[in-house]
């Protein structure tokens, strides 16, 4: 089949390490891929992607066009696309676009959403304003904002739903929150499809002696969702407790420096702040992945890192989390108290495991096990099920 995945935009991040790794996969079993993007792709992805892969840029600016569409349509005919795979399955400009490009065309179309329903960093910008003001005018206009704010998600969400022949979904957890946030009451076309392990550790062989003393935490640094300062507040109750183990922090963002100054009033000596990073190396050698985000889809660090026997500790704030973590079994889940974050509580966790040289190694090798479920072969067969029923 001649398969074209619809980017926003091509840079370096887990939405384009899913996209690289399926778009690999899917050429080897013998498809045509095609990635486009509305932006020009970022330099480094021409370096490292297949070169059986063609990476077109569409040149236009992300709204709806009569330039983009004409642009899109002559690429369709000229690849001959059976399926595109919108790698945006929100807002709704991508699903206009290709509606329109399509027409009169047998072309199947697969929308993909990548976080949690009912939760974006839009919406999540209004509610971190509803919590800090202090204006009993401005407050009301507030709510206002985030309820508009909701109900346009929600009609977006359901324009590409309707649009598409298939809408993927990360976790079964949450076809109730699609249904409830979107009210379509019976939608059929809705399909669970995790992302797949994006690093290879066919050569990695397990030793706990190969590990050292280190919590990581791998990803974005920002405020809205990941929250990294909750971690660093709660390595601050464990530093002196445990002052042979350390804290890693692979991965950057806008809030990078006010985490790293936080560091630093609060005294911390074992905290190593490393950009960004490719995560292997740290993946190997660390004993405990720790995140604290205030909201996710299914984030890839999760199985990335447990296929390396790094056991994760997890904030309760995605349902997604419960499909791959058994608590107390391959990691834990940090539930919330009275509703919220407890760095107490995370800390009381993650002392647990840090005095329990066994618990951990019997925990890795139960993460390294799970991980196997979303091996990329196991992913493929189902992108390839899906592929048969669509094209029937």
């Amino acid at each position: 089949m001649n398969i074209l995945f619809l980017m926003k935009v091509f840079e370096v991040g887990g939405q384009e390490k899913v996209t690289d790794i399926l778009a690999r996969t899917f050429v080897s079993h013998g498809h045509n891929v095609t990635i486009a993007s509305f932006a020009a792709p970022h330099g480094l992805i021409f370096e490292n992607i297949d070169p059986c892969i063609d990476v077109v840029d569409l040149h236009s600016a992300f709204n709806v066009n009569s330039t983009v569409i004409a642009r899109l349509r002559s690429l369709l005919i000229n690849k001959k696309i059976d399926i595109v795979i919108n790698q945006w399955g929100l807002p709704y400009v991508p699903a206009k676009i290709l509606d329109i490009a399509c027409q009169k065309r047998n072309i199947k179309i697969i929308s993909v959403y990548h976080n949690q329903i009912d939760t974006n960093a839009r919406l999540k910008d209004v509610e971190i304003e509803i919590e800090a003001c202090k204006s009993i005018l401005k407050l009301p206009f507030l709510r206002f904002k985030h309820y508009i704010y909701m109900q346009v998600t929600s009609a977006s969400m359901r324009y590409v739903y309707k649009h598409s022949d298939a809408y993927e979904i990360l976790s079964p957890s949450f076809f109730e929150r699609f249904s409830n946030f979107t009210g379509i009451k019976n939608p059929k076309k809705l399909i669970v499809q995790t992302n797949p392990v994006t690093i290879s550790n066919i050569d990695y062989i397990y030793l706990s002696s190969n590990k050292k003393k280190e919590i990581i935490y791998c990803g974005r640094v920002d405020y809205n969702q990941k929250r990294v300062f909750r971690l660093i507040d709660t390595w601050a109750l464990l530093e002196k407790e445990f002052p042979d183990w350390s804290l890693t922090i692979v991965g950057d963002g806008i809030s990078c420096k006010d985490v790293e100054l936080q560091a630093k009033h609060l005294g911390l000596q074992h905290v190593q702040f490393e950009g960004f990073q490719q995560p292997l190396e740290y993946y190997k050698r660390a004993s405990i992945l720790a995140l604290t985000s205030e909201y996710e889809g299914f984030p890839l660090v999760l199985a990335e890192c447990m296929s390396f026997g790094v056991v994760p500790v997890v904030y309760d704030s995605f349902s997604a989390v419960h499909d791959i973590i058994k608590d107390g079994e391959n990691g834990y889940i940090v539930a919330k108290h009275d509703g919220h974050f407890s760095k107490e509580y995370m800390a009381e966790i993650l002392r647990k495991l840090m005095k329990d040289n066994r618990r951990l190694e019997r925990m890795a090798v139960a993460a390294i096990e799970t991980s196997k479920e979303y091996s990329i072969d196991n992913i493929y067969q189902q992108w390839e099920k899906l592929f048969s029923e669509i094209v029937k």
